[in-house]
């Protein structure tokens, strides 16, 4: 487990505003949080060697949108309809524990994954946290983790927020 920087592409005329990307290591892949891609970053995030897109988005947010934008430009895409846990209607755990199983063989296999929610990255922070646990990242290893994606990627969830997700990490069966 270790982090590591991928520095901002060159474009003609300098250097784009697109930040440095921070990137996990986990299993055999590697793993970064990042913004919602819009159209012009499927392409660049292809060329930073992103293999697959993990959008942690409901069909409202239009996440049907990010997967045509994503195959498109020869990425793999997986969907993680997931919702709050404090909702109204949240995501059935099972579901949330079989997303974490195909995040955790992804990885297995030497997978880089871009994984996003919307603009807050409050949904896409949990999942992390919940799969580090289920990878069996000790809690003070992954929280140390997503605070290398910068501190509004852990500082803006509540301690319940991550009870939960480490709660979810471990109670997931391995499948």
């Amino acid at each position: 487990m270790e982090k590591t920087t991928q520095n901002a592409e060159k474009k003609e005329g300098g250097t784009t505003a697109t930040p440095n990307m921070a990137w996990f290591s986990l299993r055999a892949g590697q793993i970064c949080l990042g913004k919602k891609p819009v159209d012009r970053d499927f392409e660049r995030l292809k060329s930073l060697g992103v293999t697959h897109i993990a959008t942690v988005q409901t069909s409202e947010e239009k996440a049907p949108v990010i997967r045509d934008s994503a195959m498109a430009a020869g990425l793999e895409w997986l969907w993680v309809p997931f919702m709050h846990p404090s909702s109204e209607s949240p995501t059935d755990d099972v579901h949330l524990h079989q997303y974490l199983h195909e995040l955790s063989q992804m990885l297995s296999e030497g997978a880089k994954i871009y994984l996003h929610c919307d603009g807050s990255q409050h949904r896409c922070s949990l999942l992390f946290y919940a799969l580090c646990h289920y990878c069996r990242v000790p809690s003070n290893s992954a929280y140390s983790a997503l605070h290398s994606f910068g501190a509004s990627a852990a500082n803006n969830l509540l301690r319940s927020e991550l009870t939960w997700a480490a709660e979810l990490g471990h109670v997931a069966p391995k499948i």
